[in-house]
């Protein structure tokens, strides 16, 4: 028998494109019925991956809509940030 585990390959979809950037975000549910959720950002350019980190969270909210929104809300801000250093 075999013990070795065979890897797989994750597949990610971002939640939102802004502003050239990929947003991921990831939800849980809490022990106490609240949720729980962070994300992170990356940005692709002609060299390939440029940003990857990250960027948000950890929000507790009362469900995972409201959650997943306040990540989202945190990294366009932290975006929007990022971008006006730049000009």
């Amino acid at each position: 028998m075999n013990s070795r585990l065979q890897a797989k390959t994750i597949e990610r979809t971002p939640t939102m494109h802004y502003k050239n950037y990929d947003i991921f975000v990831i939800a849980f549910p809490r022990p106490d019925g609240h949720w729980s959720a962070s994300g992170e950002v990356q940005k692709y350019g002609a060299e390939g991956l440029e940003i990857a980190q990250q960027f948000s969270g950890s929000f507790k909210a009362a469900s995972e809509t409201q959650a997943k929104l306040a990540v989202i809300r945190d990294a366009k801000m932290k975006i929007d940030a990022i971008l006006a250093e730049l000009n």
